[in-house]
């Protein structure tokens, strides 16, 4: 009998030892949680903009124009231009952003200082520039 209440109470002791290990981890994950709530309460910010499309046909004005982005490289399909003052807080050049149900894309050109919370898609096809218009859609300026 002796044996018996022995083996219990090391079993007894032994669960206090797995309970208290879950509790201490418990309080770690909690000290965790709580010293990065700002990172977790506040997620990468999309904005709501104006997105619109644009070709070189655009930025020709003569037939053998060497046509470049503000920031020195031949436009192309996957680049976008971006409002001055979105430039402005740190959407700048070589950045990406994910433009909704659009995909991702690199800044690398500025738009026109009249424009304002807006971003140009860059398209090789004017037709399908034409096409895409203007839109309001939620873009995301991405950490990477």
């Amino acid at each position: 009998m002796e044996s018996v209440l022995s083996q219990l109470e090391k079993e007894k002791a032994d669960m206090r030892l797995g309970m208290d290990k879950v509790r201490d981890e418990s309080n770690l994950l909690r000290m965790v949680v709580l010293a990065n709530m700002a990172k977790i309460a506040d997620p990468i910010p999309n904005k709501l903009l104006t997105v619109t499309a644009y070709t070189a046909v655009e930025l020709t004005q003569s037939e053998d124009q060497q046509l470049l982005t503000a920031s020195l490289s031949k436009p192309k399909e996957g680049a976008v231009a971006v409002s001055r003052d979105l430039f402005k807080q740190g959407w700048v050049f070589g950045k990406k952003v994910y433009i909704k149900n659009h995909g991702v894309f690199v800044i690398t050109d500025l738009m026109g200082s009249s424009k304002n919370k807006s971003v140009d898609i860059f398209m090789n096809d004017h037709d399908r520039a034409l096409q895409f218009g203007k839109r309001q859609i939620e873009v995301v300026l991405l950490d990477v």
